[in-house]
């Protein structure tokens, strides 16, 4: 039964997302020979979320934990691991998408039907990705060319009056292919707030219109040349806690990225990848009768060269990057560059698997740094895997914590980071268990004090990650859970947003046309932002858990049904507060201001039709 499953359920999209990691080493690896811990995340499951949002989508993988302040189009970041959100780079088909102002990046405006496969590589990687990998790499691959002429089409409605449509064409020949995809997201949502106050009690809204699109030419077997692009354009509404009145507060979003790659083959053993793009996030807010712009943009270049040696393979990359900004307030500096070299080797032969970099940045802003890893694994027989790695790691201080007007500070230095951890892997078939623990310190960590950002005490992530699946007849049975410890190392207190235990579980049934299944998510209680000139501290988030529940129906060859009932018990819960729900306290305009948790969706249906054949 396994075997007639992965044969004619997920032949494709198993050799499309999962035979071939590239993030963990730069370079195209089978997953089995992978080090380190990583996560991919096909086509079809991307498919099943519906409307849900990246974030949404991420929320359900090992080591990650996502915050959101209201719904689609609001404020959304991630930890992996408990590691601070501007501890990940994220990248979109090779380009940083990470805001130069903050380090952040805008996962609320990634539209999913834009989307072909996510990659997640956890631990340290600044030896391979530079400043802000000290958490891990997120890399997002758009919808690419595929051989033949294939056209879809995708119409979606749900609560609250969502609705999305998505069309597109994939096609190619031997020599040239191409993508063109357009989509577009439309929802009322709900207020951000929960409030019951004439002010906050709303309607906040996002829409969202996106449009992607590649074309690749060989020239022959070894030399080919690629162009790629994204542009998601969103339009959000919000709720701010300090308004004495009502306003109906809005923002636009602006996501854009574009690449041109050279591939070519130099000699028999040398094989050499050239990229050059830029990436722009533009984020507008509305005040009085006009539009406030903030723009990022990032041009970027890496030449990577893989030459295979006798024994393994040797890895030369360049990469340089200078980023700029251009806001309404006056940052004492608004561009800065970075060169960064770097060293690798790998090899992968018998039951050893060995990979080591070495990398060099050097920044015009905060000077020189290097970082390293060192990884092993070793195949005890055909099932299993025992891997571990060390690796050092860097942040490198942002625009608003150098160059802010009034709030910088011009002479942090970037945190530091140590991570050590190891992995145990089982796989036969379509039967996998994995069980990673881990262990990643930072040193000269950045935080407010009186908001202005300080270089402060030492902080620690530890834990255990479980993760696996399993076919019983015609169920999938699958889950995660992740144990974990995120504090200051020296007053032991715990950071906000992570708790210390979270997961999810579940099942996929298959049977004829039809694959129905059912999600569980479960997070522990977590201490939240504290201000003590407004309120006791800590404040404590509840935990949750709350089911979905998913259907796919195979109409036809052409034609399938997806439909998701989600939050189905309506459980009431929060991943963020703002202030502290409940309380008020006299600000320093002397009004006086309440706080408020930040609302998440109750029980919703989406319904969605696919055309593709």
């Amino acid at each position: 039964m396994a075997q007639l499953f992965t044969t004619n359920v997920f032949a494709d999209n198993e050799l499309k997302t999962s035979d071939v990691f590239v993030t963990a080493t730069r370079t195209p690896i089978a997953k089995k020979n992978v080090i380190a811990d990583t996560t991919t995340i096909n086509e079809e499951e991307i498919e099943r979320a519906g409307s849900s949002s990246l974030t949404d989508l991420l929320q359900r993988q090992p080591g990650i934990e996502i915050y959101n302040s209201g719904g689609q189009g609001k404020v959304s970041s991630l930890h992996i691991r408990g590691s601070e959100s501007d501890h990940v780079v994220v990248l979109i088909d090779g380009l940083r998408v990470n805001q130069a102002t903050s380090g952040l990046t805008a996962f609320e405006n990634i539209p999913l039907s834009q989307i072909e496969k996510i990659e997640i590589l956890r631990g340290a990687s600044s030896s391979l990705y530079g400043a802000g990998a000290i958490g891990g790499v997120i890399q997002i691959f758009t919808k690419k060319g595929v051989p033949g002429f294939k056209p879809y089409a995708a119409i979606g409605y749900g609560r609250y009056d969502t609705r999305t449509a998505q069309a597109g064409i994939r096609a190619g020949n031997d020599s040239t292919n191409y993508a063109i995809n357009i989509s577009s997201l439309s929802t009322d949502g709900f207020s951000a707030l929960k409030a019951n106050d004439a002010i906050h009690k709303d309607k906040d809204g996002y829409s969202n219109l996106s449009l992607s699109g590649s074309i690749n030419h060989k020239f022959n077997q070894d030399n080919s040349i690629s162009l790629i692009f994204l542009k998601s354009q969103g339009h959000n509404k919000y709720d701010n806690r300090f308004a004495t009145s009502f306003i109906d507060y809005k923002n636009k979003m602006d996501t854009q990225t574009f690449s041109v790659n050279l591939t070519n083959k130099i000699t028999n053993n040398w094989q050499s990848d050239f990229k050059v793009g830029q990436s722009k996030y533009e984020y507008s807010d509305f005040k009085g009768a006009s539009w406030d712009p903030n723009i990022s943009d990032q041009n970027q270049l890496s030449w990577l060269n893989n030459i295979q040696l006798p024994i393994g393979s040797l890895l030369f990359l360049y990469d340089y990057q200078k980023e700029k900004i251009k806001a309404s307030e006056d940052y004492t500096k608004k561009n800065r560059n970075n060169s960064g070299y770097m060293i690798g080797y790998l090899l992968n032969k018998d039951d050893h698997n060995f990979q080591v970099n070495y990398r060099f940045d050097d920044n015009s802003a905060y000077g020189k740094f290097n970082t390293g890893n060192f990884g092993y694994g070793y195949k005890l027989n055909e099932k299993w895997l025992l891997a571990g790695s060390f690796g050092t790691a860097f942040r490198a201080p942002n625009f608003m914590d150098l160059y802010y007007p009034g709030y910088s500070n011009p002479n942090l230095k970037p945190e530091e980071s140590k991570n050590i951890e190891a992995s145990l892997r089982y796989e036969r078939d379509v039967d996998k268990f994995s069980a990673t623990v881990f262990q990643n310190k930072i040193d000269n960590f950045i935080q407010l004090i009186n908001y202005i950002p300080q270089n402060t005490e030492k902080v620690k992530f530890e834990g255990i990650t479980l993760n696996g699946s399993t076919f019983i007849d015609h169920f999938q049975l699958y889950g995660n859970v992740t144990f974990q410890s995120a504090k200051n190392d020296v007053t032991n207190q715990m950071l906000a947003r992570r708790s210390q235990q979270y997961g999810n579980a579940g099942f996929n049934y298959y049977s004829g046309q039809w694959n129905m299944g059912a999600e569980i998510n479960a997070s522990g209680s977590k201490n939240d932002f504290c201000d003590p000139d407004e309120f006791s501290c800590p404040t404590k988030i509840p935990g949750y858990t709350f089911i979905n529940l998913v259907a796919d129906y195979k109409i036809n060859n052409d034609m399938k049904l997806n439909l998701r009932l989600n939050n189905v018990l309506n459980k009431d819960y929060s991943l963020a507060y703002d202030g502290k729900p409940g309380s008020s306290y006299v600000g320093w305009d002397g009004n006086t201001y309440s706080g408020y948790a930040y609302q998440t969706p109750g029980t919703s249906f989406f319904v969605n039709l696919r055309y593709e054949p």
